[in-house]
């Protein structure tokens, strides 16, 4: 960067006024103005390259330390991304293991709750009745109530089979109960109800049901099964559902 004309101009007229003051030969004082106004340029223009020397560098060092920066930035993003694959992997692991568990129970919703009820008796007695099983004491390993109690409302039931067959055999059947208003589910776990109950929501009850721990969902004429999470997140991305 160099000075301008007019600030040149400038300069040299302020030489020339300051040393007017004391000399009066105007060849002296030209002269003089000269050299001086050549000198102060000279000294202005070199610190000048310096600076732009300066501010060259630092916008070099910028640029090298901002490049570093959004490599960082995206080496940490990509190691982030790849942690939270790891993470959904591993929590649909173990939700896979969870509903492993579950395979041999079920939830059953809207049965008449009576004072004193001998719950498991219930169950077999309608299961049996609408169904036309034989279920006895020892094909139910566990049955009982769940929930806090609701004036108006039975609380659900939790049974779990001694084995898969009488549960499975309870399952397929569970459409005659319709009528009676009694409701037959399979235990899911938390993540999978939460599919469940969304799937529901944004395609209607007709078109999802469960089986063995999978959401199934039915959209023109096409069934959708889903077994975790990316699946679910896949399906509804497919299907364009907000």
């Amino acid at each position: 960067m160099v000075l301008t004309r007019d600030v040149r101009e400038e300069i040299e007229s302020a030489v020339n006024q300051a040393v007017s003051k004391s000399i009066k030969s105007d060849f002296l004082i030209d002269q003089i103005v000269s050299k001086v106004t050549e000198a102060i340029i000279k000294t202005i223009d070199h610190k000048l390259l310096k600076m732009e020397s300066t501010v060259a560098e630092l916008e070099q060092n910028f640029a090298i330390l901002n490049e570093k920066f959004e490599n960082k930035f995206k080496t940490m993003e990509d190691e982030m991304k790849t942690t939270v694959r790891m993470k959904n992997k591993m929590e649909d692991r173990i939700d896979q293991m969870d509903q492993a568990t579950r395979v041999c129970n079920l939830r059953i919703f809207s049965l008449k709750e009576k004072t004193n009820e001998n719950t498991r008796e219930e169950v077999k007695k309608i299961l049996n009745t609408k169904m036309s099983l034989n279920l006895a004491d020892q094909d139910i390993s566990i049955c009982y109530r769940i929930g806090k109690r609701v004036e108006n409302k039975p609380r659900g039931i939790f049974m779990k089979l001694s084995n898969l067959e009488s549960k499975q055999a309870i399952y397929e059947k569970k459409k005659l109960l319709k009528g009676t208003g009694v409701v037959i589910r399979e235990d899911l776990t938390g993540p999978r109800v939460k599919q469940l109950n969304t799937a529901i929501e944004k395609f209607g009850i007709k078109n999802v049901w469960t089986l063995n721990g999978k959401i199934y969902i039915n959209k023109n004429n096409k069934v959708y099964i889903i077994k975790n999470r990316e699946d679910f997140t896949n399906i509804l991305r497919q299907l364009d559902v907000n």
